[in-house]
């Protein structure tokens, strides 16, 4: 990969990441969401499909795993899609 490429991925990721965990997600402000934090923006959310997307498996969705639900398109972007 090109030194452009990687910095404009990295510059994306930066970019994105300011996106993640709103305080309308995170309500409590702690840098997680919680199942009842992330089912209240998106009521939709099962305790399965929040399963995948707590992906290091500690109950809670961190601003990775959140980004990372979204780009897998199990979430819709709160951004364009709320």
């Amino acid at each position: 990969m090109s030194r452009v490429s990687i910095g404009a991925l990295l510059a994306m990721l930066m970019a994105t990441s300011a996106f993640a965990l709103s305080a309308e997600i995170d309500t409590d402000g702690d840098g997680m969401a919680s199942l009842a934090e992330i089912q209240a923006f998106y009521p939709e959310v099962t305790e399965e499909l929040f399963g995948e997307m707590d992906t290091d498996g500690d109950g809670y969705v961190n601003d990775e795993e959140f980004l990372t639900a979204v780009g897998a398109e199990l979430i819709p972007d709160p951004e364009t899609d709320s």
